[in-house]
């Protein structure tokens, strides 16, 4: 049997397209917690960091975008002020505008970092993918040997069975034929008087 391994998963274009297994009901009732292996625990523990890093960046994102558009209100607001107070007003221009390149660079960080994310998350859910489908494939496999071993003790329980039934049906016509002779033989009233002896 060939190895489930990332490789062999790689070009299946099916294999792209599956959902992030931690978000999905179906993959808990697949893999019980107490069933998990070190690489599965591994692999779910990646991907859930990355889900988190994901939504942590959205978020800074926003905040940081809000805070570089209020740096630059305070800056055009400033640029309209009347004059006075030039020496104050300069260096907090000043502050503001190192503050906006500072934002601009956090941006462009997040942004990085957030087109990357879609290619991490999807390599370490198709991990957790290969984890899951060995796990489970295993599991199959063991059952599979236990099924064999049931069959044949099944089998041969089933060739006891008939046997018995049959020699059971054999006694029983046996009996019947016995107690009819009998019956014939010695009549009703002797065979009702054996039959309380013989019950006693």
């Amino acid at each position: 049997m060939a190895k489930i391994t990332h490789d062999v998963l790689k070009d299946m274009v099916a294999a792209k397209r599956i959902p992030i297994l931690t978000l999905d009901p179906r993959w808990y009732q697949l893999i019980p917690e107490a069933s998990k292996t070190d690489e599965i625990k591994y692999w779910e523990s990646k991907v859930n960091e990355l889900l988190k890093r994901q939504g942590q960046i959205t978020n800074d994102l926003k905040d940081v975008k809000k805070i570089k558009n209020q740096l630059i209100q305070t800056v055009v607001s400033n640029m309209e002020d009347d004059g006075s107070n030039s020496r104050k007003r300069k260096k907090l221009m000043d502050q503001n505008q190192k503050l906006i390149y500072e934002a601009k660079d956090k941006i462009e960080q997040l942004e990085d970092e957030e087109r990357e994310l879609p290619r991490e998350l999807n390599m370490a859910n198709q991990r957790l993918m290969i984890e899951t489908a060995k796990f489970c494939y295993s599991k199959m496999n063991d059952n599979k040997e236990d099924l064999e071993v049931l069959n044949k003790w099944i089998d041969a329980t089933r060739v006891k069975l008939k046997k018995n039934l049959l020699i059971k049906q054999d006694k029983e016509t046996q009996n019947e034929q016995l107690y009819s002779g009998l019956h014939d033989l010695l009549g009703p009233e002797v065979m009702g008087q054996l039959d309380k002896i013989n019950e006693e």
